[in-house]
């Protein structure tokens, strides 16, 4: 009789600073009735992972359930996988602690479940080719990663029925493909069609292997599947299914696996992830033109021939696709040379630098939560947290090329207070930090085209796919949280971060400003500014005066008190005429919700983050009592401010969805000078 073997594992994963309700909810329809279907099928082997921020949350809350896993893993049933504890993406953070993250996890596992694990997953499959050195000193035996990988290393799908070895040093991993196939069957199509897969690979020596390795929370938490998995019996069904055709289906361990087959040979796999993030990582042109192509080549029946010569990009793209992800990722590097530096070994330092590196901030795709800003603040708050335990008094001006693209930035930095400005990019303010409350206060997101945008007419609500009867893979349906959501969908033209200097035309408007279409007069907002001193900068521009280009001096300096940043103008005309000027100082506070009364802005009238008006004051005040933030935001005179929300269109396993990004808040004043003539005007930001 011809036989299989079939290696099944779950990866169950939420990221650092996650809402509790969130994790209740996957526990709920995903852990628990997971492992309790499991428990029912004793000939059913399998593996499952944790990352280590989970494994905490759920050995703290759920203890009983911890001890069902133990149970299953002692019984042979169950094999643990290690990883990164905080689930980083492991080639993009420094190999020190690429090696003490898994190691941590390997503790953590042997400490809950009395294993040692062998197997590794790799945080959403982000592969280069030296990160098997480290896996390897970690401990780390064998590595699951896409049947993509391997094709892009020039292996055909017959080849895809083993492990093989790989090395980089002469350190040796093995590797093992999931098989995409089954990431689709499963388990969104019938069970039968799972089955009859496996049989068609089926072989006299029963040598082959296939894997199918993916997120538990396709099993109860993606869009209709705990109907499909637990209520229509999905997962019963196809543990039944199994242990019903055991005298041909293998369920083994990997371990098992590993012990009792040899390699299929040596390979070299090419950096990759699974297709759909490289497709994901590409720049946002050659996505469209790339998908395009994909769709093409399925219209005239070549696809699946071609597709192993289809690699897409590559993960650290989205470091130079999205401004905030790199900002994140370069405060992380430097949190990881203060502790180089200072010869950090403290582990409570190490554990908040780690939490920083949690890779679900970083990215976006269908996955990904860089759009969700209580993750982005998650990251902040441990970067932030390890950097003051670090250097708790931090009195110092630095320059030096903080996010690594060839340019210097200037850091200041005291005891309650950071920032760091980008004189090459209208010598904006990239991050204010409140040390004290370990809090980003900018933390926003620009308001970018995104290639799914183009599918939101086709969206359907989760009303109308229940009345579709099954589940579909979120690869498969356009859903969306909610209608109308096309009037907030605006493109910014510059980079959202704080203090960039504009010059608005006559007919602008507040509502043009809002939507990003109005007259911008200046060549400031995205230009290049000229460091002057440590904290000085100077910009020799020109505004659009009528139809003449005004030659317009802008200099700018940064001082940090105690407890305040004082910001202070001088524009100078520098021409020979006479010029009326209208300018602006746009900044941008992220609240973290638009519409909750606890999160506000008061000069004298309250209002919520979400509210878009024009009003007059000298001073203001920006709270969010939650987070136990309170800023004075002050002008050297009363001043008209233009305020309005910042609101993201984004598509996530969830559907369409509206995510409040910040608040843009620019106070303006419109002055006239003579030649020669400059006009000084002052900020004040008092913590």
């Amino acid at each position: 009789m011809n036989k299989v073997n079939f290696l099944f594992g779950i990866h169950n994963h939420q990221p650092v600073g996650n809402f509790g309700f969130v994790i209740e909810d996957a526990y709920e329809k995903s852990y628990k009735p997971f492992i309790e279907t499991l428990e029912k099928h004793p000939k059913v082997k399998m593996a499952i992972h944790f990352s280590g921020w989970l494994l905490d949350k759920l050995a703290q809350k759920y203890p009983d359930y911890i001890k069902k896993v133990r149970h299953l893993v002692e019984k042979g049933q169950l094999e643990i996988f290690t990883g990164g504890f905080y689930e980083p993406i492991v080639p993009v953070i420094p190999e020190e602690d690429r090696i003490n993250q898994i190691k941590k996890l390997s503790e953590r596992v042997k400490h809950l479940f009395g294993v040692k694990p062998r197997g590794m997953w790799l945080a959403e499959r982000v592969w280069e080719p030296q990160i098997s050195k480290a896996l390897a000193i970690a401990g780390v035996d064998y590595v699951v990663v896409d049947d993509s990988h391997f094709k892009n290393a020039g292996h055909y799908e017959d080849e895809l029925t083993g492990y093989y070895v790989t090395e980089e040093e002469g350190y040796t991993l093995k590797v093992f493909p999931i098989s995409k196939k089954l990431r689709y069957l499963i388990p969104f199509e019938n069970v039968d069609d799972t089955i009859s897969f496996l049989k068609s690979m089926a072989t006299s020596d029963g040598k082959n292997a296939l894997v199918m390795f993916d997120d538990g929370e396709k099993f109860g938490v993606w869009p209709g599947t705990y109907e499909q998995v637990y209520t229509k019996a999905w997962l019963e069904q196809f543990f039944t299914a199994l242990e019903s055709n055991s005298d041909w289906i293998d369920m083994v361990s990997f371990s098992d696996y590993v012990d009792k087959h040899s390699a299929m040979g040596r390979t070299y796999l090419p950096i990759s992830s699974y297709s759909e993030m490289m497709e994901w990582a590409l720049p946002t042109r050659a996505r469209a033109n790339f998908e395009s192509l994909i769709e093409s080549l399925k219209t005239n029946g070549t696809y699946e021939s071609m597709e192993m010569f289809l690699k897409g990009g590559i993960w650290r793209t989205f470091l130079s696709k999205y401004a905030e992800s790199n900002l994140m990722h370069k405060k992380m590097l430097y949190i990881h040379d203060l502790i180089q530096k200072e010869n950090v070994k403290d582990q409570s330092v190490l554990d908040e630098y780690w939490q920083g590196q949690c890779n679900d901030p970083y990215w976006h795709g269908v996955f990904g939560g860089l759009y969700l800003p209580h993750l982005r603040a998650a990251i902040y708050e441990h970067l932030i947290k390890a950097e003051k335990m670090i250097d708790p008094k931090g009195s110092k001006i630095d320059q030096f090329d903080y996010d690594k693209d060839g340019l210097d930035e200037i850091i200041l930095k005291n005891e309650k207070l950071e920032i760091v400005v980008d004189p090459d990019y209208g010598g904006r303010v990239m991050e204010i930090d409140l040390r004290e409350r370990s809090y980003n206060l900018i933390n926003s997101l620009t308001r970018r085209y995104e290639v799914y945008h183009e599918l939101m007419p086709k969206a359907i609500t989760n009303d109308q796919l229940e009345k579709l009867g099954k589940a579909k893979t979120i690869h498969d349906v356009v859903l969306t949280k909610e209608e109308g959501l096309q009037k907030y969908l605006h493109i910014d033209w510059y980079e959202r971060f704080s203090f960039m200097d504009h010059f608005f035309g006559d007919n602008a408007t507040l509502e043009g400003y809002a939507s990003s279409v109005y007259p911008e007069q200046g060549d400031f907002v995205n230009q290049p500014y000229d460091m002057i001193g440590k904290s000085r900068l100077v910009r020799h521009g020109h505004v659009w005066v009528g139809s003449d280009w005004i030659p317009i001096d802008l200099e700018k300096s940064f001082d940090l008190k105690s407890n305040a940043l004082e910001v202070s103008y001088k524009i100078k005309n520098s021409s020979d005429k006479k010029v009326s000027l209208w300018f602006g100082s746009e900044m941008t506070f992220n609240l973290m919700s638009g519409d909750s009364d606890d999160r506000y802005f008061d000069w004298g009238e309250k209002h919520r983050a979400s509210y878009i008006g024009a009003f007059e004051t000298k001073k203001l005040n920006i709270v969010t009592e939650y987070e136990k933030v309170y800023v004075d935001l002050e002008t050297d005179d009363t001043v008209k401010y233009w305020m309005y929300p910042i609101y993201t269109i984004s598509y996530s396993e969830g559907g369409f969805e509206k995510v409040y990004q910040g608040t843009s808040l620019t106070p303006m004043w419109k002055f006239t000078l003579l030649p020669g003539e400059d006009k000084i005007l002052k900020l004040s930001l008092k913590v």
